[in-house]
């Protein structure tokens, strides 16, 4: 993204600030996300100007930034066409606007979790759950529709590179990952405490038997550069 000839950067649904601390070297960097209460935990992590707001509508005026970042976001928006003309608006001419999306994700770990999951709530239930709140997630995984998409939005020098991500980690530390997830709010929704409980104690005893520590994968994250 090239920060240091910026002039004013800005992170859409910033979260913690992780990718807008690697703005820094950009003379104005803001946050701007819909919680407030991961602003405060941007601002405890550094990020001095934060903004409460977020897509389809974006507080700034046209044209006030020369780099605009979306970490792991149009996944969640309802209309990622929208959110990229949106982006784009505020982006100067010449500016670069960078976002983020997750490729295909498999693991046995991971399947081996669902299954779980599978046994306790009904498959389409939460597979209408989870459209509703990562509706683009599995569209968006594919680097040529990514690239397509954000060429559409009016952006040229299109650029996707896939980068791999090992992750090596314990089982303990996967499963409150997993009890973290969409999918496990999900799941509170649909059991009661009782249930819930038993399901998390039956995960870990059946992760237990089956795999040993650590447990090591490959994340892979595509990340799409386009040029006002």
């Amino acid at each position: 993204m090239d920060a240091a000839h910026a002039a004013a950067a800005l992170d859409v649904g910033a979260g913690s600030g992780v990718v807008a601390s690697a703005m820094a070297a950009c003379p104005v960097v803001v946050a701007v996300d819909p919680s407030l209460e991961m602003l405060r935990v941007a601002r405890e992590n550094g990020i001095v100007r934060v903004v409460a707001g977020g897509l389809p509508d974006l507080p700034f005026a046209n044209a006030s930034f020369d780099r605009v970042t979306a970490g792991f976001v149009l996944s969640h928006v309802a209309d990622y066409h929208g959110a990229l003309r949106e982006m784009g608006r505020i982006l100067r001419s010449g500016g670069k606007l960078g976002v983020t999306c997750w490729s295909k994700l498999d693991n046995e770990y991971r399947e081996y979790w669902d299954g779980l999951v599978d046994k306790v709530v009904d498959r389409d239930s939460l597979r209408a759950a989870t459209a509703r709140w990562v509706p683009w997630e599995d569209w968006l995984a594919d680097r040529g529709r990514l690239r397509e998409t954000v060429h559409e939005a009016g952006l040229h020098e299109v650029t996707v590179e896939e980068i791999e991500y090992p992750v090596h980690t314990t089982i303990a530390d996967f499963l409150t990952i997993r009890e973290a997830s969409g999918t496990a709010r999900f799941l509170r929704t649909v059991l009661d405490p009782e249930d819930w409980e038993r399901f998390c104690a039956t995960a870990r005893a059946e992760f237990q038997s089956h795999f040993r520590d650590p447990v090591e994968y490959t994340r892979r994250a595509l990340i799409a550069i386009g040029t006002r």
